[in-house]
């Protein structure tokens, strides 16, 4: 069956929420790279979007938070990611803003909380602080095991590209809104446009644990490759959870292309992990 005929390339219609392994959680964060006025040809999202559904579909993530999703973007993943729930909120009110939305597969969990706060001095509200060059967000959910109860709290965020103190402090409110989860196991992912030896990183450190340091079965790789173009890659994507209560089984970079077209600018990365 074809899938999305307005679109140059096809992908068939898959139920990628359907699991078996109820022990293991597959999580995946991608940034999709929006729908840029300078992408043109097999850059352009209207060639790209069906490349990137067809990925997060190959993965059979059980968990997908997403970076720089807009709203024609959006639209096209949910009718492709059949068998799971999601939800978006766009981080202002322009005539094409993005969101960092969550995907979760509904035969796996049950969502108890959702909500998203703005990466600023006033979280509650749109608005930008500490020289932030964008209005920026963070996305978070509860979700329920079906089969054993156990919670888990995802949050998934796209810190600034300009400011480092906008990334450093975006950090410290996520921590911050951690607290109000009493301990629950935790996964915070996303694109933090920073290195490993920056600031930032070290920000996040104090608190949780890079996931692919806490497993052999890991993959050292860079994820931002802008095109496959960039000959000094870096790794600016992270899975970072929490120190008690989740045991990491895999961490690898998905270097998926079609053709030799790439779906992004950036490597999805994934992340198999249980709840202990």
């Amino acid at each position: 069956m074809a899938l999305f005929k307005r679109y140059k390339l096809k992908i068939p219609v898959s139920d990628i929420g359907k699991n078996y392994d109820k022990t293991v959680i597959t999580v995946v964060s991608a940034n999709v790279r929006c729908c840029g006025k300078h992408d043109r040809d097999k850059r352009n999202w209207y060639y790209r979007g069906p490349l990137t559904a067809q990925t997060l579909i190959d993965s059979r993530a059980d968990i997908i938070g997403l970076q720089e999703v807009k709203k024609d973007a959006y639209k096209l993943l949910c009718k492709a990611l059949c068998g799971y729930g999601n939800f978006i909120d766009f981080r202002d009110r322009s005539g094409d803003p993005e969101g960092c939305p969550i995907f979760y597969n509904l035969s796996k969990f049950d969502i108890q909380k959702k909500g998203t706060f703005w990466l600023s001095e006033t979280p509650d509200r749109i608005s930008k602080s500490w020289d932030s060059a964008c209005f920026r967000i963070c996305s978070y959910a509860v979700l329920i095991k079906k089969d054993d109860g156990k919670k888990l709290a995802v949050f998934n965020t796209h810190l600034d590209h300009v400011s480092e103190q906008a990334r450093i402090n975006g950090i410290k409110l996520i921590l911050k809104k951690l607290n109000e989860f009493g301990g629950m196991p935790c996964v915070v992912m996303g694109d933090f446009n920073d290195t490993e030896n920056s600031r930032t990183y070290k920000s996040a450190s104090e608190l949780f644990d890079d996931a692919k340091y806490r497993t052999a079965d890991t993959d050292n790789g860079a994820t931002y490759h802008e095109w496959g173009t960039k000959t000094d890659c870096e790794n600016i994507d992270y899975f970072f959870v929490s120190k008690q209560g989740i045991d990491v089984l895999q961490y690898k970079v998905i270097r998926t292309t079609y053709d030799g077209v790439y779906p992004s600018d950036h490597f999805p990365i994934m992340l198999k992990m249980d709840i202990t």
